[in-house]
This record gives C-alpha cells, sequence and structure tokens, in this order.
C-alpha cells in the first residue's frame, strides 16, 4: 500500500514536492493504516472521531482521512459551487497562468461551468472527483493528462472512490 500512497502523492505533486515530502507524507498516511487507534491516540486534534460519527458505516477510513489532510494546500480541491471549485485551482496556478477568470463561470449553470473550467485545463490536464468529499463541498484533484492512466490505476489498487468530473 505504501507504494501506492507515495505514486498516488508523486502523480498529484507533478513535480512540486521532493523526495523527503513525498517519504513524510507517504509515511504519515502508512501510520494511520497501520494502527488508527495509535494515530488518533496521537492525534487529539483530529476531525475524523466527529466525521466518523456524523457518517457511521459508511465513513472513509482513517488512513484515506490522513490521505485527504495530506493532500491539502494545492493537490484537493473543494467548492460547494465550480467558481470556488476554480477559485481554488487558480490560487494552486498562481497569478496570470490560466485565462479563464473564476467570475465568467458566475453566468453559467454547474455543468457549463465545469465544461469551461475543464476546457480551460485540457490537454494538460483533467480534473477526477476524488474519494469521498468530508463535507458536501465538490473534492476534485488535478491530474496532468499524460498521468492519468496511472492515477487511475493506483486509485483502483488503493480502493479509492473516483469517478469523471462530468
Amino acid at each position: 500500500m505504501q507504494k501506492q500512497i507515495h505514486e498516488l502523492f508523486e502523480i498529484l505533486a507533478d513535480g512540486g514536492l521532493d523526495a523527503a515530502d513525498l517519504d513524510a507524507l507517504t509515511a504519515e498516511v502508512g501510520k494511520a493504516a497501520a494502527d488508527a487507534d495509535a494515530y488518533l491516540a496521537a492525534d487529539s486534534a483530529s476531525g475524523y472521531p466527529a466525521f466518523q460519527a456524523q457518517q457511521g458505516d459508511a465513513a472513509m477510513p482513517l488512513w484515506q482521512w490522513v490521505l485527504l489532510e495530506q493532500l491539502e494546500g494545492g493537490m484537493v480541491f473543494r467548492g460547494n459551487r465550480i467558481a470556488e471549485l476554480y477559485d481554488d485551482i487558480l490560487d494552486a496556478f498562481g497569478e496570470g497562468e490560466l485565462d479563464l477568470a473564476a467570475e465568467t463561470l458566475a453566468g453559467h449553470n454547474e455543468d457549463a461551468a465545469l465544461k469551461l473550467v475543464l476546457e480551460e485545463l485540457a490537454p494538460a490536464y483533467t480534473l477526477v472527483n476524488f474519494a469521498q468529499p468530508i463535507d458536501a463541498r465538490r473534492q476534485m484533484v488535478l491530474v496532468r493528462s499524460t498521468k492519468l492512466e496511472s492515477f487511475l490505476a493506483v486509485c483502483r489498487e488503493l480502493n479509492l472512490p473516483i469517478s469523471p468530473a462530468l
């Protein structure tokens, strides 16, 4: 499992993290997978117990929760609406990297707005609905198109629920 987690981080970071950072992210998820009770005892600030109580049997395993926490800060994007999600993407890319303005999406329904975002990111990137959202917002990851097949294969191996953005 550690090998697949590392590969997942590597694909999503797309060269933005060095080997030591990738190893640290992978190790954190590995600790949660190896002994959930010990991990939660050491991480008293985790929101996972409340999430688990709310979701019941449908709650994602702790290691997936930790995986999502590790993806924060530019690898997982969330928003109630596509415009909010796209704002997150714009922040990750930096100013001037993408041409589509988030304000442009406001006049469109959600599907049309998502299509515009996908067109803006294509052909270099695609969006994938990723795992169970930890709240009601949309949750997606940005995957370089040339790495999409590898990403999908790793997600299948890890049993991560994914689906196309549209």
